[in-house]
This record gives structure tokens, C-alpha cells and sequence, in this order.
């Protein structure tokens, strides 16, 4: 069976999501003391709730690789999402954020889930951290590297010290 770059996103997409709707809670009422009642559609959730940012990776050591990042942020949860095009080829790619900016470097503050390189140069991660593993009042970047270490794209993380 051939995985293709829809299902891989698809994929990470929920097991990045599952550990936020377990933080949910039990909500089920029983069956006896539910209200029959129509109920009104809930309320929109307040504006900065959940905020997105995408970083925009670029090519490095003219790798050809490029690609973007999301950063999806909660109260207590940050989930990055790396999807990448000119891979050299399938495999492990290590992801990393770094304390610093793309320009100057830095050392690495988290590591992320690798980036999986598919046949078609495509690639994918989906990485969940707790917000306070990431110091908002320090500058970060995304970078990802390739074989020996070497960094094949980078991004500035807006909005965390930035």
C-alpha cells in the first residue's frame, strides 16, 4: 500500500490533535438528567483563543528545500505542523527549534518530531508541546536538518520574541 502525502497529513493532523481533546474532560451527562430541550448553538470561541502562525521555511546550503510551518496555540498546548517539498528522498529529517534567528543561529531550545520524507521529495511532521516549553520572551526559529546535521531549511518564529 502506498502512503501518499494527503493520508501522511491527514494522519499527523490527528495524532497531533488527540492529546487536546483528551484534555477535554468528561462532558456526557446521563441519559436521565439531559435536557430534551432544543439548545442554541454555542457561542463563537473568544477572538486569541487559539492562535495561528505560519513560518514560512526556506532553502538553506542550497538544499532546494522550502516549505512552511504552522504553530497552532492554545492556552496550554502548541502544535507544529512542518510540511516540506525537495526532499532529496524518503526518510527521517530531525526538526528542531532553536533559541536565536535563521540570520544569526542559536542552540537548540526543543526538539520536534521528524520530518518524514516521502518518495516524491514531500515531507511531513506534526509535533505537540506544552506552551511552556517554548520562552515567549526569547526569539526562535524552525530548523530542519539533513544528512550530517546540516540545516536544509529554516523559519523565524513569529510571535515568540519577535
Amino acid at each position: 500500500m502506498e502512503i501518499t502525502r494527503s493520508t501522511l497529513l491527514r494522519t499527523l493532523t490527528l495524532v497531533a490533535l488527540l492529546p487536546l481533546a483528551a484534555c477535554a474532560g468528561d462532558t456526557e451527562a446521563p441519559i436521565e438528567d439531559m435536557d430534551t430541550a432544543p439548545q442554541a448553538a454555542p457561542e463563537a470561541a473568544p477572538a486569541g483563543e487559539m492562535l495561528h502562525h505560519t513560518i514560512e521555511l526556506g532553502e538553506m546550503n542550497d538544499s532546494g528545500v522550502s516549505g512552511e510551518a504552522m504553530a497552532m496555540h492554545s492556552d496550554d498546548a502548541v502544535v507544529i505542523m512542518i510540511e516540506l517539498d525537495g526532499l532529496p528522498g524518503e526518510g527521517e529529517y530531525d526538526a528542531h527549534i532553536h533559541t536565536g534567528s535563521c540570520a544569526d543561529g542559536g542552540p537548540v531550545s526543543v526538539p520536534l518530531d521528524p520530518v518524514i520524507g516521502l518518495p516524491d521529495g514531500t515531507g511531513a511532521s506534526t509535533t505537540t508541546l506544552e506552551i511552556d516549553e517554548i520562552d515567549q520572551d526569547e526569539p526562535h526559529f524552525i530548523m530542519v536538518h539533513g544528512q550530517g546535521g546540516n540545516p536544509i531549511a529554516c523559519g523565524d518564529m513569529e510571535g515568540h520574541g519577535h
